[in-house]
């Protein structure tokens, strides 16, 4: 396994993650929780009905960037730049070098060149995403990813930066991409485009809170019916579907990062 530090852009996206979330007022679309500490931390700060209704999903979003950050730091403080070698047994510092690891390949495999300057990113948005996934799986903490400010947020952040690396790659003619191969239907073609363009965002929120949102639904009302067995089985199908997802939503980010940065337009 080769061996990745947790570089500081991760800790950078991660805040990025967060402070985009918390400008994006929620709107609903979490599931009712019979213990919900967020709302219970907003309650004793003086917050009304609506003011936690609002700021649940945000005060989510600030306990997994302290969460991830605080991996981070542990991460950190395990790896020396003698010990180079993964370690024989699992341990908290072999996870995170395995998902590290595993996120290097997919910005490898997906961006090729140069695949280097948007693995912080991909990282930080991939552990902020798992973590935020798995969270959901303890009473008393609903996901804030399954909040779609929250998600559509992020999917902004994407937005941002597969640009932003379209035109560091292309330069001014990073517009053609938008223009299509022949000048007179360039207008039409560049609305389209416009369009499948803006919608990115929505959809990688939508996807992303539409399948967390159903898995947490779906173990809600089976653990009213049963506790024991069914639950316990969501919960295991609950882990894919946070990992899943994570992949999903990381994997897009690296798609449009390389269909920005491609030559082949």
């Amino acid at each position: 396994m080769a061996k990745v530090n947790f570089p500081r852009s991760i800790l950078i996206s991660l805040a990025a993650f967060f402070c985009a979330s918390g400008t994006a007022f929620a709107a609903g679309g979490a599931i009712p929780h019979f213990i919900d500490y967020y709302a219970m931390i907003l309650g004793a700060l003086g917050f009304d009905a609506e003011g936690i209704k609002t700021w649940t999903p945000v005060v989510g979003a600030l306990f997994i960037l302290m969460t991830t950050v605080l991996c981070g730091l542990v991460f950190s403080s395990s790896v020396s730049k003698a010990d180079v070698a993964p370690e024989s047994r699992f341990s908290f510092r072999g996870a995170i070098e395995m998902v590290l690891d595993f996120v290097h390949g997919l910005t490898k495999e997906n961006i090729g060149h140069g695949h280097e300057k948007y693995f912080g990113f991909l990282a930080g948005l991939f552990l902020f995403i798992l973590i935020g996934n798995l969270s959901g799986l303890i009473p008393g903490f609903p996901p804030p990813t399954v909040n779609f400010s929250t998600n559509l947020a992020m999917g902004a952040c994407v937005f941002i930066v597969y640009n932003i690396a379209g035109i560091k790659e292309h330069g001014g003619h990073y517009i053609k991409q938008f223009m299509g191969p022949v000048a007179w239907i360039a207008p039409i073609v560049m609305g389209i485009e416009l369009i499948s363009h803006a919608s990115r965002p929505l959809s990688l929120g939508l996807r992303l809170m539409g399948n967390i949102f159903a898995d947490h639904l779906m173990l809600a009302a089976f653990t009213g019916i049963t506790y024991l067995v069914v639950p316990a089985v969501l919960m295991f199908f609950g882990l894919l579907v946070a990992a899943v997802q994570s992949y999903v939503f990381t994997l897009l980010a690296a798609i449009y990062i390389s269909m920005a940065r491609s030559h082949d337009h």
